[in-house]
């Protein structure tokens, strides 16, 4: 019994880091014509290589939040909470705001923000959880 709820917790944690692709998934096929105009430097991967990226990306973020948040119990998992949040949150933002939008200046200040605010995450996880830690680096 206590496998089935080990693996329903790591896939509640997976799902809601899957939930910030949600708002922009529809921007993003809607305004494929106005990307491609672009443009880009040349060490832009191609396009498939972001449909297999991002939910690789969002796939890491839910492991490492369940090995932290398995463990709430501990003040360095608590603190983690809000980090991890903000992070989840500026995600959600930045496909609307860049496809749906079309403002590339802001969704690069935003990607900028998202950075910084990637370390203080993969800080706080490393503190609560090293292996959490290390899987908020990519």
């Amino acid at each position: 019994m206590k496998t089935v709820k080990t693996f329903a917790t790591l896939l509640f944690w997976l799902l809601i880091c899957q939930l910030p692709g949600l708002p922009g998934a529809t921007a993003v096929s809607r305004n494929l014509d106005w990307y491609r105009t672009l443009n880009f430097p040349p060490f832009t991967p191609p396009d498939a290589v972001f449909g297999l990226a991002w939910p690789l990306l969002y796939g890491l973020l839910g492991i490492g939040a369940f090995l932290v948040f398995r463990n709430l119990s501990t003040k360095p998992a608590q603190c983690a909470l809000l980090p991890f949040w903000i992070q989840l949150t500026l995600n959600a933002c930045w496909t609307p705001l860049f496809f749906g939008l079309h403002l590339p200046g802001t969704a690069l200040a935003l990607l900028a923000a998202m950075v910084l605010q990637a370390l203080w995450l993969a800080e706080s996880c490393w503190r609560a959880k090293r292996a959490a830690g290390v899987l908020m680096f990519p």
